[in-house]
């Protein structure tokens, strides 16, 4: 069992983007804060909170070493993106202080949302990150070829396109996909194409793309 420390460690889900997503109970622990731990963009998100911001990089070990001396005399809060169980350092965090010192706060997940915006349930989807992940595509392949419904989290370098040309050079050309872009902000856009018709589409930064089997029902 981890040591006890003297304030639990409150991990936030801040939702897919816009702070609208966002629980009544996440802002109110985010108000109590004595710190806020979390990248630029989150942090961003309330420029007018009182508690200390620490920036998030990437060196998770120095990081977590951080909160735990700023939780044994401070409430610290650490943001994450979209909600902790998905694809989160909350993880690494929960690992390596123990589940007992940390109080876990969910937030909207982006597949949660983009999986609304086309009108579909998402019960029975599967579900992969490539973002900032190398060498996946093999085990996406696998699953688009398992499942009806596959989501995908993207990034610059797993891209859309790169997507697309290995579904066809698979012989999955036959697939529905979704591009969901900017979920829940100003300039979010939801596009539906054919595989073949990805190869021309222009999508930058950090999206998700459903991809569905022809014949899927609801």
């Amino acid at each position: 069992m981890a040591e006890k420390l003297v304030n639990k460690i409150i991990i936030v889900g801040c939702g897919p983007g816009s702070k609208k997503y966002m629980t009544g109970h996440a802002i109110q622990y985010i108000k109590d804060a004595d710190a806020l731990v979390g990248s630029r963009r989150l942090l961003s998100l309330f420029p007018d909170a009182e508690a200390v911001k620490y920036t998030l990089n990437k060196n998770y070990k120095l990081l977590i070493a951080r909160i735990i001396s700023l939780s044994k005399n401070k409430k610290v809060v650490v943001l994450v993106s979209g909600d902790p169980g998905f694809f989160s350092y909350a993880k690494l965090i929960v690992d390596r202080v123990g589940v007992e010192n940390c109080e876990i706060i969910p937030g909207v997940s982006s597949v949660q949302l983009a999986f609304a915006r086309i009108g579909r349930t998402w019960n029975d989807a599967c579900f992969m990150s490539l973002h900032g992940r190398t060498g996946r595509l093999a085990a996406l392949i696998r699953k688009v070829r398992d499942h009806e419904k596959v989501a995908v989290l993207t990034d610059n370098s797993n891209n859309v396109k790169l997507i697309a040309r290995r579904l066809l050079d698979e012989g999955l050309k036959g697939r529905k996909v979704y591009v969901c872009e900017n979920l829940s902000l100003d300039k979010e856009r939801i596009r539906e194409f054919d595989v073949s018709s990805l190869l021309k589409v222009q999508v930058k930064g950090l999206n998700v793309i459903i991809i569905l089997d022809e014949d899927s029902s609801e």
